[in-house]
C-alpha cells in the first residue's frame, strides 16, 4: 500500500489544495489513488477543496472534516490543508455517510456503514470515522458503528472541530460537504492495524460507582449528587476547561483490568446533576482525574509506543493521529511537542496525518469494544499484510 501525503499552510484554498495534491502526486508517481483523508481548517472553502481532489482523481473515495488544528509528518499547523491518498492493489476501500447523527446516532451510523460496505468482498479490518463534533452522543455513535461493522473491527477517528468557536463543524464525503453527519472509510482485506490510546490524565482518590443517569446527564454518584462529589474533590463547581475530568472504567466488575476512558464535564445543572461527554453509563465505576503538561506529553509518547510495539508487520506504511482539542488547550505554546514525539518514534519518512478533535474513537487495550474518548491521544498504524 502507498500512502501519499500532502500538507499546505497556504491560506488560499485553491493554492493550498493544489500544493497538497502536487505533493501526493509526487509519491503516487502516476498510480491512481482509491481512497483518502482530508482535514482542513474551518475558514477554508471546503467545497473548493473537494472539487479539486475529485477533478485531479475522479471517483476517489474520500472522507474528512474540519478541525481544531492539523498534524502531519511535516508538523503541526492551524488553518492548513492536510491530505493523504491511498493506493493498493490488494486492500479494498469503501466510504459512506449517514446524516442526522445528532437526532439519531444509531441510524446515521448504520446508514454510513451500509453504504461503505457496498462493493467490499473482503473482511473489514478498520473503520475510520469523522463525525459531527457538536451536540452528539459520541458514545452512541461508536457503539452503533461497531454493531454495524461486527465484532473485532477497530473503530477509530475523531469528531470534527471548528477551532473552539462552537458554532458549526463540517464533514466531508467524496465530493460533498456535510453538517450533522458521520462519514466513514472502511479498509478491507490484507491489512495490518495497530492502535495506541492514552491520555496522561491521572486518576485521583477513591473509586465510585455512578448510581443514576439520564442519557449524558449524571444525576448521582453513589449517595452524592454529581455536583457535590465534584466539589468534594475540586473545591468548586467551576469547570476548568478539560483539565479535571472523570476516568470511566467500562469493566464494571473490576476483575478484568483497569483500562479507562475519559469523560469531560460540560456543565452543572441547578439540581446538582452534570452533563458529560462521552456519556457515562449507569452502574459504571469511575474516579476523578487531573493532569499537568508533562503528563499530557507522557500520554502522547505512551500512545505512539503502544501502537508501534503492537504493530504485527515488519513496518507500518502510514500513521493516523487523532488528538483531542483539550490537549491542545493544555499544551498551549508547547502543542508542537506532540509532533516532536511522533517524529522521534516514527522517524522522518513514515507518512503521518491527523487532526485535533472534539472527541476520539479507539478501542481500549485488550478490549475490542468501540469506545469514545475525551482528552486522549489516539495512534493508528496501518500497512498492507503479506
Amino acid at each position: 500500500m502507498i500512502a501519499a501525503l500532502g500538507h499546505s499552510e497556504d491560506i488560499d484554498s485553491a493554492d493550498a489544495i493544489e500544493e497538497a495534491l502536487a505533493q501526493c502526486d509526487e509519491t503516487l508517481a502516476g498510480r491512481t489513488p482509491q481512497a483518502g483523508l482530508l482535514f482542513a481548517g474551518i475558514d477554508h472553502d471546503h467545497q473548493a477543496l473537494l472539487d479539486a481532489v475529485q477533478e485531479r482523481h475522479p471517483g476517489v473515495l474520500l472522507i474528512g472534516g474540519t478541525t481544531h488544528g492539523e498534524l502531519s509528518t511535516a508538523g503541526f499547523a492551524e488553518d492548513s490543508v492536510a491530505l493523504m491518498l491511498f493506493h493498493s492493489d490488494r486492500v479494498g476501500f469503501g466510504v459512506g455517510v449517514g446524516e442526522g447523527v445528532r437526532a439519531d446516532p444509531e441510524a446515521a451510523a448504520r446508514q454510513a456503514v451500509a453504504r461503505a460496505k457496498e462493493g467490499l468482498d473482503a473482511p473489514v479490518r478498520l473503520c475510520l470515522a469523522v463525525p459531527e463534533g457538536l451536540l452528539i452522543d459520541a458514545g452512541a455513535v461508536a457503539e452503533a458503528l461497531g454493531a454495524a461493522i461486527g465484532e473485532g473491527v477497530p473503530v477509530c477517528g475523531g469528531l470534527a472541530g471548528d477551532q473552539l468557536r462552537i458554532e458549526q463543524t463540517f464533514q466531508f464525503c467524496n465530493g460533498r460537504v456535510y453538517t450533522d453527519a458521520v462519514p466513514v472509510l472502511l479498509m478491507a482485506g490484507p491489512l495490518h492495524v495497530a492502535t495506541g490510546v492514552c491520555s496522561g490524565w491521572q486518576p485521583l482518590g477513591s473509586e465510585h460507582r455512578v448510581s443514576r443517569t439520564h442519557g449524558s446527564l449524571v444525576e448521582r454518584i453513589g449517595d452524592w449528587t454529581a455536583r457535590d462529589l465534584w466539589v468534594r474533590y475540586f473545591g468548586t463547581t467551576e469547570i476548568s476547561g478539560s483539565r479535571q475530568v472523570v476516568a470511566v472504567f467500562p469493566d464494571v466488575s473490576g476483575t478484568v483490568g483497569d483500562a479507562f476512558y475519559l469523560s469531560v464535564p460540560l456543565n452543572v445543572q441547578p439540581d446538582g446533576s452534570m452533563f458529560f461527554s462521552p456519556r457515562i453509563p449507569e452502574g459504571t465505576r469511575i474516579r476523578f482525574a487531573d493532569v499537568n503538561r508533562a503528563q499530557v506529553l507522557a500520554g502522547t509518547e505512551q500512545s505512539t509506543v503502544q501502537a508501534w510495539d503492537a504493530y504485527p508487520g515488519a513496518a507500518p506504511e502510514a500513521a493516523l493521529i487523532f488528538s483531542c482539542g483539550g490537549r491542545h488547550g493544555h499544551l498551549g505554546t508547547q502543542v508542537g511537542r506532540e509532533h516532536e514525539i511522533l517524529a522521534a518514534c516514527f522517524g522522518p519518512t513514515l507518512p503521518v496525518i491527523g487532526f485535533y478533535t472534539y472527541g476520539e474513537f479507539c478501542p481500549l487495550p485488550n478490549d475490542p469494544a468501540p469506545r469514545a474518548h475525551g482528552c486522549t491521544f489516539v495512534t493508528v498504524l496501518i500497512g498492507e499484510a503479506p
